[in-house]
């Protein structure tokens, strides 16, 4: 697997980071504000957290965004039915630093970073320091930052990780000759978090999805849950943190910005003086994610559903401040999507990864019994479709591929299950179990396979 920022189907991350880094080098170092050009505004999102940073406040109960019927603002696939989102349509943000990388971001190589699971090409490493572990990169976002910013008091901590460095001492503590003792080490590296930010150019995204070092994103739920939703509209999807009055994504939770919450702030601030328009904020602020998440307010976008105002939308309950083994489950969260893990420990991350892959909601050589309505190219024109289906694209395409018969599920609102064999679509209301045929059967031997499908989301409204 290859890996460099340059590659050219990496996108402009929105210039949130940049922004945020031109603002603190305004107050950090005046002589910094001198050597400030707008060659760099090509500089994308912040990914800044501080420890002292609140956790996400508790939500209030809301609906799911369910794959059933896009409403406002959702985004619709042919027939009116949502599109799903590929690895492709994203762009993967990991962050981590100096004192950690070494202790932390290994596992993510082989879950979070894994070619399998998300191209090389769809993800980027950002870090106050630069590394390469094997095809990986990692990019010191704040190399290109003027000498006169990292001569600050506040980079100290930049500074004393090379000296160590170059001393051959290890920042992380491990337990093997050479590791920093307890208490030693620079400190406050947590400091120079608010300071990341780093251009990567290429094509557009149509979600930007912020992870750490320490949180496991669950890719297939993120992406099924995304897929709900227009990603031309204003989207900010993630954990709610509020202070002041201004509304934010918790960054450890992990969150997804969409390319229309880009465009309507970041990318609609041409001829403003940003710097200057922010400067007095920021430097009162503690950390990052407060920043930020005033900016989008002020530019009209907030945590959740634009078109119904609701704060409380968009991805509340499964984007998690917490690891599963400290994580309430009560009533109201039982049957919400996870979709993050915060505090992660590497043994954690590993077993989230296995738990990911074991996810199957369509099971091959396997008939569902499946049976409301049987859909065949020579029946697609005679069988009246249900009065809560959708328009008759999806329908008379069902039987073409079970790609196709699981959209034609997914256009009929009260569709649960699906069944699909060689030209045939089978649609139900209803749920069965069924049975499958066994890897020894004669059936497996003279018969084309045979896939069956659930829409689990709608089969939790029946119980939540």
């Amino acid at each position: 697997m290859t890996f460099s920022i340059r590659r050219n189907n990496r996108i402009v991350p929105p210039i949130i980071c940049f922004f945020t880094v031109c603002l603190l080098w305004w107050f950090v170092d005046p002589t910094a504000r001198q050597q400030l050009s707008l060659e760099h505004q090509h500089a994308d999102i912040i990914s800044a957290q501080s420890p002292a940073k609140p956790v996400p406040v508790a939500e209030k109960t809301r609906p799911d965004s369910r794959l059933t019927k896009p409403g406002p603002g959702k985004q619709a696939g042919p027939g009116g039915a949502p599109a799903n989102l590929t690895q492709d349509d994203v762009l993967l943000i990991l962050k981590t630093g100096a004192t950690v990388l070494w202790r932390r971001l290994p596992i993510h190589l082989s879950t979070t970073l894994a070619p399998e699971r998300i191209h090389p090409q769809n993800t980027v490493i950002y870090a106050d320091t630069d590394a390469q572990i094997g095809s990986h990169r990692v990019v010191d976002v704040l190399a290109d930052l003027p000498e006169s910013v990292k001569a600050s008091p506040r980079f100290e901590a930049y500074r004393e990780a090379r000296d160590w460095h170059a001393h051959n001492y290890y920042l992380e503590q491990s337990g093997l000759p050479g590791d920093v003792g307890t208490g030693e080490g620079p400190p406050g590296g947590w400091r120079l978090d608010k300071y990341n930010g780093r251009a990567a150019t290429g094509p557009r995204a149509k979600w930007y999805l912020y992870t750490e070092d320490d949180t496991y994103l669950f890719l297939p739920n993120v992406l099924r849950y995304l897929s709900s939703y227009d990603h031309r509209a204003p989207h900010w999807l993630g954990g709610l943190g509020e202070m002041l009055g201004v509304t934010f994504a918790h960054g450890g939770s992990g969150f997804a910005l969409s390319r229309g919450a880009w465009e309507r702030s970041f990318g609609n601030t041409a001829g403003e003086d940003l710097v200057a328009k922010y400067q007095s904020f920021v430097e009162a602020s503690s950390f990052g994610d407060y920043a930020l998440g005033k900016v989008l307010n002020d530019y009209g976008v907030h945590l959740g559903d634009p078109e119904t105002n609701d704060r409380a939308e968009g991805g509340a309950w499964g984007f998690n401040g917490l690891p599963h083994w400290r994580h309430e489950f009560t009533r109201e969260n039982w049957c919400k999507p996870v979709l993050s893990w915060h505090h992660a420990h590497s043994r954690d991350i590993a077993m989230y990864y296995e738990l990911e892959k074991s996810w199957n909601f369509e099971e091959a050589w396997w008939d569902n019994q499946s049976g409301r309505y049987h859909l065949t190219p020579q029946s697609v024109l005679t069988v009246e479709r249900p009065k809560d289906a959708s328009d008759g694209t999806l329908w008379d395409r069902s039987w073409k591929s079970e790609k196709d018969c699981e959209a034609a599920c997914q256009g009929w609102r009260s569709c649960v299950q699906w069944y699909y064999y060689q030209y045939e679509c089978k649609l139900d209301d209803r749920i069965w179990l069924g049975h499958g045929y066994p890897e020894s059967m004669r059936y497996r031997k003279e018969k084309l396979e045979s896939v069956s499908g659930w829409l689990a989301d709608r089969v939790l409204d029946w119980t939540c």
